[in-house]
């Protein structure tokens, strides 16, 4: 079909158009710039849009346009591009109205008659057979974005795309094969582009539709024709609910023996392409493959091991063998296969570097830093084995890992024991369960390898061992360190290469971490002499690599650094006047130095401690303050720059925590740089596809597609924002009282506005967590409630606003601590009716929403998707941990309202009352903990609720789950003690469960013995508020759950009650008041009582045993230590 082409629009505005994108093209960069700013400020605005997007998509589908590919790109760019002009968001205007602006698109806004113009023109032009691929499939793009799925049904297009994705592409003429290829390939690529299309016909016609495309046989497609419909595949499966997966499942057998097609035809282009989506697959629904999980390994396997095909394809093949450890751990470890497989690939992997001098010579020349040509295979193997190691654990990984390894090591090929070295030191922080018991000889066969005849052997050894250290720490320094660090220092000489000898010294950081004092001290000569050669190396990366290993030593030296300092510091000044003060003549590698040569002066510092910094301290601040001066005068842009100032900004810090209150002088000089830091706005750009990939190398963006479009999110500073009020807070609690000048701009202009940055929530958690600090400076400082108080309620408004809106748990965890700090600091909530509203609101939608998370998680009974018990667990403690806060903060609230908060708590109490029912053990102990504080503070008038958990608690006595058990009985506790004439009936219904709790015959072992305490604690409450009439048969059985020393709260009244028994001269307790002796002991030996319990307790025992004679007193005590004795004696005389 060839269409005629004739344009709907008039000749003036064709030519005007077609000039302007012809100027689009120009060599000359004038031209070029000012047809972008033509159209842009005369065409893509409201009233031309329509013109423009119609003129693009005839222009794209016109053959004998000279402007076609343009339009095509053009087309889908304006299409796609907001009605907004603005296009850069900043944090003052990133509102409702900017989320709008990132969603709305300008073929979302156009009429829809011209929409219906624009789908026909592009339509006909899709079926023009006229067209070169490359062109159709730039069309087909354009078609992509002209059926959004928030755009009116396209069935016209559904229809078509149904026609030509099955089209003959084996028929006898070339011509017709070339065609309906272009047109079956261009078809699959915009169901790839808008699977939704796909969900809007049957099951069966789809199944159809991808067999169809799986086992295309067309010769000259190069395979395309099954690339693009795998692809579309993968991305139509993530679009289906997951009721339909399984109907899906018949395709897979096809769409795996397309795999071996690709092998035979040598197109290793077109297996990595259909690897990846794969990839996703499983990602999405690993148990899927479950039937033909061995064949897919033993495909990857294949691939991997035939170094002819292309690195891309068997770095694809490596990563599908990875995604199955990450998404299915029990498939693959219910693999042999699998183990001895996968393992293997990797090692392979690993190894796979190139063995010529000129790629030696070339590794020797660069650094860390620098990516060495063509070793990504090996890279992406050790990443692999670290996942296998992670996911499947070292029970199931060691034996297949050593299986090869101890054979690869004694290798003639030194890149086979460079695999080694570094597939161990992959696997280690994965195995260390296993590993560690044997660690010594683990050790040992690392350490000949530092003195192998290749260097990249010796570097991979120093890096096995520096792994070692960071993945076995603290047991592998106690156990080996005379065997590590004498073979690391050994290497940090002029006799090694560079590489090693600059690896050697990062790997004694790792060692100096973990290391105790005691230990450094005992190569700390050797290892300053070694270092010493770094700081005077001409390389400036091997400099900075002594200062760092200088400064980590001195750190886990601490105080036995003191006498290298004075031998060290000068040298660091010296490199310091070497390089010069002046940023703006020093160049990056020079910048980069003074960074870390500064960094290192305050660590080393910080760690021997203010008098041995006295004779250098006015020269550091001097340079540091020159530096300081400096910063805001020099390009920002500038890496080393930068990276001066964050470094230089947590040298303060130091400074500050050294000098205490001497550094106040200090902060007029260094908190406007650090509060312009922080006061950062949230920087967000919509951007174009193309330019997605530089944004990414540059390191400092988040790319994310919002609705078809890309947006940049500058999140580095961002990054720096947060670092910026970690520092604030460092100045706070260092500073006290003397921050209080700084308080409300920081509170105002910082912490509170920080709240409002979602895209980025360790600057809303960071920000919060400043506000107790900010307010305590203020408490601190003596000032007056009339000045602090319009601060917190500032900060209270935004924070209980962020519990209602407040999209992520871990930042509503911190949400509801700082609540409760804030609280606990001011000794009151100090919060209106509108904001306990708000608050009990936002905490009624937090635990509705965890509760219905906890639920789904735990229900979700999927037949695609594993669930491992350890990520559950991760999860429900995760959850637990938001309980608790939670908790805390209503607790605190109670405290300070009392009863005057029943009417609000009413309001989130049916949530309450849903937990308390729930049968995870820590989601009812939220409920037990809430309602036990809610009893506790507001006594009597908790009667209302009574009967709504009473009877539930009093059975939760007798659980199988001891935490629960625990709680019950504090509750019950808390009854007796807060309200006991409201109940009085149920703590005398609680008795007897509480009995059988003290009276079971494993009620002291490890997991019993808190719920144990606790239920003694409540009976003693009961009989003390209460006494009734069967004391004396309880007591029998309460005096034997003693000695309470695990639960201090527990203890203090138990003891209390015990002394006021002996006061009273009970007889069940007189008549063993040697046990009773010696469970007091005990307890001050625990220190469970302090010292005012201690001593009405011994005051009580002293009346008692003064009717015995003396020699029989003593005798009593003279079976306890002498440390033990000297506190018998303090309480007892």
């Amino acid at each position: 079909m060839t269409n005629q082409f004739i344009s709907r629009l008039p000749e003036d505005t064709n030519k005007t158009l077609h000039d302007t994108l012809l100027a689009f093209s120009s060599a000359d960069n004038e031209i070029r710039t000012n047809a972008e700013r033509y159209l842009f400020s005369n065409w893509i605005q409201s009233d031309s849009i329509e013109t423009l997007l119609v003129f693009l998509a005839e222009n794209s589908v016109n053959p004998n346009s000279n402007i076609s590919q343009l339009s095509a790109v053009l087309y889908r760019k304006v299409a796609l591009r907001s009605p907004v002009i603005n296009r850069a968001l900043s944090g003052e205007n990133s509102s409702e109205s900017s989320g709008s602006t990132l969603i709305a698109k300008n073929i979302s806004s156009i009429p829809k008659t011209t929409l219906v113009e624009i789908r026909n023109i592009l339509l006909n032009g899709f079926m023009d057979n006229s067209l070169p691929s490359m062109l159709k499939h730039k069309v087909s793009d354009a078609i992509s974005v002209t059926c959004l799925p928030e755009l009116p049904d396209w069935p016209e297009l559904i229809q078509t795309l149904f026609t030509t994705a099955i089209l003959d592409t084996t028929s006898n003429s070339d011509i017709e094969n070339k065609s309906n290829i272009i047109m079956k390939e261009s078809s699959f690529r915009i169901l790839s582009s808008a699977p939704h299309l796909v969900t809007k016909i049957s099951i069966e016609n789809t199944i159809s539709l991808f067999k169809n495309g799986f086992n295309d046989e067309s010769k000259a497609s190069d395979d395309a024709v099954k690339v693009s419909a795998v692809t579309a595949f993968v991305n139509y499966f993530k679009e289906m609910d997951k009721s339909q997966w399984a109907n899906l499942s018949v395709l897979l057998p096809d769409l795996l023996n397309s795999l071996p097609v690709f092998l035979d035809s040598g197109n290793d282009q077109a297996l990595a392409a259909v690897i990846d989506p794969l990839i996703e697959l499983v990602d999405i629904a690993p148990k899927l493959f479950q039937k033909m999980f061995d064949d897919i390994i033993r495909f990857c396997d294949y691939v991997i091991k035939d170094t002819n095909i292309s690195s891309d394809a068997r770095i694809s093949a490596l990563e599908l063998i990875s995604v199955f450890s990450e998404r299915a751990p029990k498939m693959c470890s219910e693999s042999d296969y699998y183990g001895t497989t996968a393992v293997f690939d990797c090692l392979l992997m690993i190894s796979d570097i190139a063995d010529d001098q000129e790629s030696t010579e070339e590794w020797l020349e660069a650094d860390d830093e620098t990516p060495i040509y063509n070793e990504d295979k090996s890279e992406q193997g050790r990443q692999c084995l670290d996942n296998l190691s992670l996911k499947l654990g070292g029970v199931y990984l060691v034996p297949y890992l050593f299986k090869y390894i101890e054979q690869m090591l004694v290798s003639n090929d030194w890149r086979e024991v460079y695999g080694a070295l570094m597939g161990l030191s992959a696997a280690a922080e994965g195995s260390s369960n296993v590993l560690e018991n044997d660690l010594v000889k683990l050790v040992q066969m690392v350490v000949p390898m530092i003195n192998h005849p290749h260097p990249r052997v010796q570097f991979a050894a120093c890096n096995t061992l520096g792994q070692f250290c960071t993945d076995f720490a603290p047991l592998i320094i106690e156990q080996c360190h005379q065997l590590i660090a004498p073979a690391l220092i050994s290497k940090i000489n002029k006799n090694s290469c560079d590489r090693v000898c600059t690896h050697a010294a990062a790997a004694m950081v790792n060692f100096s971490e973990p290391a105790s004092k005691d230990i450094m001290s005992l190569y700390m000569d050797d290892l300053l002499q070694g270092l010493s050669y770094l700081l005077i190396h001409p390389k400036k990366y091997i400099q900075e690599q002594g200062l760092t290993s200088i400064a980590y030593a001195a750190s886990a030296a601490g105080k036995k650094f003191e006498k290298y300092y004075d031998s060290v510091m000068p040298v660091l000044f010296d490199i310091l006047a070497r390089n010069g003060f002046k940023l703006e003549t020093l160049d990056s590698e020079q910048r980069k130095m003074v960074g870390k040569c500064i960094e290192s002066i305050s660590i080393i510092t910080a760690s021997c401690g203010r008098e041995k910094f006295e004779p250098y301290h006015q020269r550091y601040i001097e340079i540091l303050l020159t530096i300081q001066g400096q910063i805001e005068l020099v390009d920002e842009e500038d890496a080393a720059v930068m990276n001066i100032k964050n470094r230089l900004e947590q040298c303060w810090a130091r400074l500050c925590k050294l000098l205490k209150k001497d550094f106040v002088p200090l902060l007029k000089f260094v908190l406007p740089s650090l509060l312009t830091t922080a006061k950062s706005g949230q920087t967000v750009s919509i951007i174009e596809e193309e330019e997605a990939e530089k944004y990414n190398q540059q390191g400092e963006w988040d790319i994310i597609q919002i609705h078809g479009k890309h947006i940049a999110i500058h999140t580095s500073i961002l990054d720096d924002k947060v670092s910026a009020m970690e520092l604030l807070i460092v100045y706070c609690l260092e500073l006290k009282e003397s921050f209080a000048p700084y308080v409300e701009e920081v509170m105002t202009e910082i912490a509170i506005e920080s709240l409002d940055f979602y895209l980025h929530d360790g600057v809303r958690k960071t920000g919060a967590k400043l506000i107790p600090f900010l307010l305590q400076s203020l408490i601190l400082n003596q000032q007056g409630l009339d000045q602090i108080i319009p601060l917190w309620s500032l900060a209270a408004d935004k924070l209980v606003d962020g519990l209602s809106n407040e999209p992520v748990p871990d930042v509503v965890m911190v949400y509801h601590d700082v609540l409760s700090h804030c609280m606990e600091l001011l000794g009151g909530d100090y919060m209106s009716a509108s904001q306990l509203n708000e608050y009990a609101e936002g905490t009624n939608k937090n635990l509705n929403e965890l509760y219905e998370r906890v639920n789904q998680r735990h229900n979700d009974g999927d037949l695609f998707i594993e669930k491992e018990d350890d990520d559950l667990e991760i999860e429900d403690i995760n959850d637990e941990e938001i309980l608790d806060e939670i908790n805390k903060s209503l607790a605190t609230i109670f405290k300070f309202e009392k009863e005057k908060f029943l009417p609000v708590y009413a309001l989130m109490f049916e949530q309450v009352l849903k937990f308390l029912a729930h049968e995870l053990s820590f989601m009812s102990i939220f409920s037990l903990v809430s309602i036990s504080d809610m009893i506790l503070y507001s006594g009597q008038y908790s009667g209302e609720f009574k009967n709504l958990f009473m009877e539930r608690i009093i059975s939760y006595l007798l659980h199988v789950e001891p935490a629960i058990r625990q709680g019950a009985s504090y509750c019950i506790g808390c009854c007796a003690t807060s309200a006991p004439s409201v109940y009085l009936d149920s703590c005398m219904a609680a008795m007897n469960n509480l009995v059988k709790i003290i009276s079971d015959p494993t009620c002291k072992s490890d997991d019993n013995n808190m719920a144990t305490e606790n239920a003694a604690a409540s009976i003693a409450k009961i009989l003390s508020v209460y006494k009734p009439e069967q004391s004396d048969e309880v007591l029998k059985f309460w005096i034997k759950s003693f000695p309470v020393i695990e639960d201090k709260e527990a203890a203090a009244y138990n003891y209390k009650f015990l002394a006021d028994l002996i006061k009273q001269k009970n007889p069940i307790i007189l008549n063993q008041l040697s046990n009773v002796i010696h469970y007091a002991i005990l307890a001050v030996a625990h220190a469970s009582i302090n010292d005012k319990v201690a001593q009405y307790v011994f005051g009580a025992l002293k009346e008692a045993v003064s009717g015995i004679p003396a020699e029989e007193v003593d005798k009593l005590f003279s079976k306890y230590d002498a440390e033990t004795k000297a506190l018998i004696s303090k309480y007892f005389n």
